[in-house]
């Protein structure tokens, strides 16, 4: 039998059975399957994107998502869904990037640097001085941001603060304090399948475009960020999200951000139902930190870890009562859990056989996506105290979180 690779992800977490679930896993472009960021280029190449989106000219400022809107998720929503959208709406922003180039005079010297647009994609007020969130992706390499508000005012945009690694950016735009409509953020951790999922942007140029369908599944791990990490924890919706939605809000039936769209999976251009957003409460600690004036990393761990079974546990010789945890198969060499004393390990057949996470913080860690969403709330520099067994000894040990290594893959 083929040994499993164990890769780490993210918050400095891997995962030994998900690694044998993942040896198959397509990259973005193969299989014949398409998966990708969504933010659309404007002229040839991707704002961080693999699919392209020509501009669609002039349109109508909104486009609703039309007969397949009844068919998703019934007719008796119809009103509450168009609610929705007058009173959230205007916190959405259309982004606009371009890039510094020089423009030369017979092929010997230059004239004066324009700008050339190279993407667009979507944003949503967080506060009423312009704090505007997108993802990362959409403003990487830019060298001029601008956004568009829903009356058709364009402002001037900066980026203040951004994570790769989390695919989330902060900017400032200068929004007239009248004209800034604030969303409300909601809890992504209280979020699950089934509930109404309600998507505005910028699809194909299509500026305040609403999408609306159910939370598909909570917790997905789907490609890589633009930081190098796995993407984890995200939120999956049936809600058709495309090319331009990038950055955009998903809201909850209450009108709550809930997700930041950023990415699809369809074998064609556009959805197919299958799309994907950061958890709000991502994008919220990131924006905290950059707030602070905080390196806006996420926090590391530094181990690899695999799910404890009824098997593994009789192996490790933990008490009977303990039933679920994270068994430790990697501790990263002067990492964080490594400095603290946590010590993991593997059998021959790559099956971990380490010290047994089983809370942090008090917080109980039955799963991967426990101890991931988890730490996706703290920054480096933070303390947190890991609940662990050595056999059949329990002990606490206060860890220090480290910052995401950019070198890691």
């Amino acid at each position: 039998m083929k040994e499993p690779s164990v890769t780490m992800t993210e918050s400095g977490i891997s995962s030994w059975d998900a690694g044998i679930k993942r040896s198959g896993r397509r990259s973005f472009l193969a299989g014949g399957s398409l998966a990708a960021l969504v933010a659309a280029g404007a002229v040839g190449g991707v704002a961080g994107s693999v699919i392209t989106a020509a501009q669609v000219g002039t349109h109508a400022p909104v486009a609703h998502a039309g007969p397949s809107l009844v068919a998703r998720v019934g007719a008796s929503t119809d009103a509450d869904i168009a609610a929705l959208y007058r009173q959230v709406g205007g916190s959405v922003v259309s982004v606009q990037t371009a890039s510094a180039i020089a423009r030369s005079r017979n092929g010997r010297s230059q004239a004066p640097p324009g700008v050339v647009p190279t993407g667009q994609g979507s944003g949503f007020i967080v506060d009423d001085d312009g704090t505007v969130l997108t993802n990362f992706h959409v403003i990487d390499g830019a060298d001029k941001v601008s956004v568009t508000l829903m009356d058709g005012t364009v402002v001037d945009a900066k980026v203040i603060g951004s994570d790769a690694s989390s695919d989330i950016a902060v900017l400032h735009a200068e929004i007239p304090a009248d004209r800034a409509v604030v969303v409300t953020l909601g809890d992504s951790d209280a979020v699950q399948p089934g509930q109404l999922a309600v998507a505005i942007g910028t699809p194909f140029g299509l500026d305040h475009t609403i999408t609306a369908g159910i939370v598909s599944a909570v917790g997905r791990e789907f490609g890589t960020t633009p930081g190098g990490r796995p993407a984890r924890n995200l939120i999956q919706t049936d809600a058709p999200i495309n090319p331009g939605n990038s950055g955009g809000p998903l809201f909850n039936a209450a009108g709550e951000v809930i997700g930041v769209t950023t990415s699809i999976e369809s074998p064609v251009r556009g959805s197919v139902g299958i799309g994907f957003a950061v958890p709000v409460n991502r994008a919220r600690a990131v924006l905290a930190q950059v707030r602070a004036g905080k390196s806006a990393d996420p926090a590391w761990l530094g181990v690899a870890v695999g799910t404890l079974t009824p098997s593994l546990a009789s192996s490790l010789g933990v008490p009977s009562s303990v039933s679920a945890g994270l068994v430790l198969s990697q501790v990263v060499a002067g990492g964080p859990a490594a400095r603290a004393g946590l010590r993991g390990s593997t059998a021959e057949d790559g099956t971990p056989q380490g010290d047994v996470i089983v809370a942090v913080d008090g917080n109980a860690i039955r799963r991967m996506s426990d101890l991931t969403s988890y730490l996706d709330r703290r920054a480096p520099g933070e303390a947190v105290t890991v609940t662990f067994y050595r056999d059949v000894k329990r002990s606490d040990v206060k860890v220090i979180l480290g910052a995401w290594p950019q070198s890691s893959s």
